[in-house]
């Protein structure tokens, strides 16, 4: 008698690749992306009454950076440093500083929940913490040695890398820049167009400047000063044309 043992055989390996699969799925995606708490604002879009309290209280200085909390505080770094912090409707709320704290909390890894630690042992071996925050939602956002930054529920579950939703594209790195360095081109038409503004930002990518005034406008230039076009605060676009003759 012959016995056929192929369809034991076929059996035996459909059990083998479904139980591959179910490991597989128990695997982390380490590129899974997560956002983060807090998400970088342009300035342009920023509520007026801060505009206006900046340029009144903060003369001469510049924002570095603006971002909304998941609380929806706005938080300003201003060209000294110092970080602003005013609520959705634009009302200022203080300095966030030693003495009064609105930003989320920096804790010491070493307090981190213990599966957190194990994670980051398991899969980014020979990588040191090298800052670990509790935000303002619950979650831990743990920066590494390399730059990569991790996202973890209060549980300590693993829900992706660090991405600000609206972080510029890979390759529009803009550096901010003194006011005082834009060309001279450039300060002779915002002074004669706009006499009654100052710059509240100002910065530069490989392609253009980007202005922003105290009233909102937001200016780009190209490298040589030639105006591109003039945006307001609602993102409503004038290109100008004064090129077509």
């Amino acid at each position: 008698m012959r016995i056929n043992y192929l369809p034991g055989i076929l059996l035996l390996m459909l059990l083998f690749q479904s139980c591959s699969e179910s490991e597989d799925t128990n695997e982390p995606d380490l590129n899974a992306v997560a956002f983060s708490a807090d998400s970088h604002v342009e300035t342009s879009t920023l509520p007026q009454t801060i505009l206006d309290y900046i340029t009144v209280n903060y003369p001469g200085l510049t924002i570095v950076e603006a971002e909304i909390e998941d609380n929806q505080n706005f938080e300003i770094e201003l060209s000294d440093d110092t970080e602003l912090i005013f609520n959705a409707q634009g009302e200022f709320l203080g300095v966030d500083d030693d003495e009064n704290k609105f930003d989320d909390e920096e804790i010491d890894p070493a307090v981190l929940p213990q599966n957190i630690l194990d994670f980051i042992s398991d899969n980014f071996p020979g990588l040191g913490i090298d800052e670990a925050e509790l935000e303002n939602n619950g979650n831990y956002e743990i920066e590494l040695e390399n730059d990569i930054e991790l996202i973890f529920d209060g549980d300590g579950n693993f829900l992706g890398q660090a991405k600000d939703e609206n972080e510029a594209e890979e390759g529009e790195a803009e550096e901010d820049i003194n006011p005082a360095e834009l060309p001279q081109v450039i300060q002779d038409y915002i002074a004669e167009n706009y006499p009654d503004n100052t710059i509240i930002e100002a910065e530069v990518d490989e392609d253009e400047y980007e202005v922003t005034l105290n009233n909102g406008i937001e200016l780009e230039f190209d490298l040589e000063g030639n105006l591109l076009s003039v945006e307001d605060g609602n993102g409503e676009d004038d290109d100008d044309d004064g090129d077509d003759d």
